[in-house]
């Protein structure tokens, strides 16, 4: 099997959009184990991406769509939409074969058996501007135009807060084969979108792909330094604070509509936390951003937050220093004994290691995929709470951790069997 996978990454610095591009190659070679993918539509340039999976390390393809300038690159977005084009009016063998000599690119993509599509798990929307909307939504448009077989992995679709990301995201929704929702909620709304009920086979539930990711373990001194603070007597709490609300979102100006002051609210659930005499923070990030893009460094958020708290609650605070990927994220945040966090997946992290979980949320995404593991309760949204109602929330959570841990150790296994299998109806 030729597989594309689209809207899926390693090389964003984004810990969430990594854990969704790995957890979406598990799922593939759960199916098909010796399918060929190929990321498409990641980066900027042609390479290849090394994933150590199990025993095994796989190999896969990177195959870069482009949008700039220079409009006579092989792999940009209107060469290949008017080879797509040709190939409908010619549908040749002879014409086929002639155009796939000429361009690699188009080969691979003619040569696909499928594509799926997770879209970076939240992309498939306007929330992050109608630039970001419009480029997902031309690189889904592509294959259909190529009439491969989409399927859309669990993600969260819209808001679509325009009447045109509102037509463009359904006419996308009509072409899919499968579209899978990670939350219950997204079911109905792609229903209603579509303005039909009659789609049980087509839209459907799934719980996250993030669940599944494997941990692993990095030997290096920062790494024991974090495990020696594991002891009997000691519980850690990891905190991630998202670089991206700490600095108001992309426009700087509290872009989600918060209602609390959200370095505030940071500071505030550190100082309850210190009320607990055995609880020290482990300050955690999730997102590394390349240069230019330090709107969104977790790391930079996090030290701000552990010089202000360290030199407050000496020897209780500490940081994850360094530069991880998914997996050791994963592990690091596995040392907790009880979590919150601002990014989405952060949580999923530690939900999916049976780690009870406070969600921050500024969007709708939260609670939705919260609710895929009965755990809705933990999500608190920003953009309705009160600083008093937020740490409230933090506070009975943390008392019930030990009954949400026994929860999710339940539930758990179900729920990732669900994912593993989500092919399974696909030939």
């Amino acid at each position: 099997m030729q597989i594309g996978l689209l809207g899926a990454s390693f090389d964003t610095g984004n810990m969430g959009v990594s854990a969704l591009a790995e957890s979406s190659v598990k799922c593939i070679l759960h199916k098909w184990p010796d399918a060929e993918v190929t990321l498409l539509a990641s980066g900027r340039e042609d390479g290849e991406h090394r994933l150590k999976m199990a025993d095994k390390e796989i190999l896969m393809h990177k195959l870069p769509i482009r949008f700039c300038k220079n409009m006579f690159l092989p792999n940009h977005f209107l060469n290949l939409a008017l080879y797509a084009l040709l190939l409908r009016l010619l549908p040749l063998k002879r014409v086929k074969s002639y155009l796939k000599s000429h361009n690699s690119y188009l080969e691979h993509i003619v040569e696909m058996d499928l594509v799926i599509d997770i879209t970076g798990g939240d992309s498939f929307s306007d929330l992050y501007g109608m630039r970001r909307f419009l480029l997902v939504f031309l690189c889904k448009w592509l294959t259909i135009a190529f009439r491969k077989k989409l399927v859309l992995f669990p993600q969260t679709y819209g808001p679509y807060n325009r009447w045109l990301t509102r037509v463009l995201a359904r006419h996308i929704l009509n072409h899919a084969d499968i579209v899978y929702s990670r939350d219950r909620s997204g079911v109905e709304f792609v229903k209603d979108l579509l303005n039909t009920k009659s789609m049980e086979g087509k839209v459907k539930f799934l719980p996250d792909v993030a669940f599944v990711l494997d941990a692993h373990r990095r030997d290096c001194a920062e790494i024991r330094s974090l495990e020696g603070n594991k002891t009997e007597n000691t519980v850690i709490v990891g905190l991630n604070v998202s670089g991206l609300l700490y600095h108001g979102g992309y426009t700087r100006n509290n872009m989600f509509g918060l209602k609390t002051d959200y370095v505030c609210l940071i500071h505030s659930i550190i100082d309850l936390l210190m009320k607990y005499d055995n609880t020290v923070v482990l300050l955690v990030p999730h997102v590394f951003p390349p240069a230019g893009f330090e709107v969104e460094s977790d790391p930079e958020a996090c030290l701000r937050v552990y010089e202000s708290a360290s030199e407050k609650y000496s020897g209780r605070v500490f940081l994850a220093r360094g530069q991880y990927n998914h997996n050791e994220i994963k592990y690091i945040i596995g040392l907790c004994d009880f979590f919150i966090g601002s990014r989405m997946h952060a949580c999923i992290a530690a939900l999916s290691q049976g780690i009870p979980a406070i969600g921050l949320a500024y969007s709708k995404k939260f609670a939705g995929v919260f609710e895929t593991v009965d755990v809705k309760q933990l999500v608190v949204d920003m953009r309705g709470a009160e600083v008093g109602e937020v740490l409230a929330a933090v506070e009975k959570a943390f008392e019930q951790r030990d009954v949400t841990t026994r929860h999710l150790k339940a539930v758990l296994p179900r729920a990732q069997r669900q994912i593993l299998n989500v092919l399974e109806g696909i030939s």
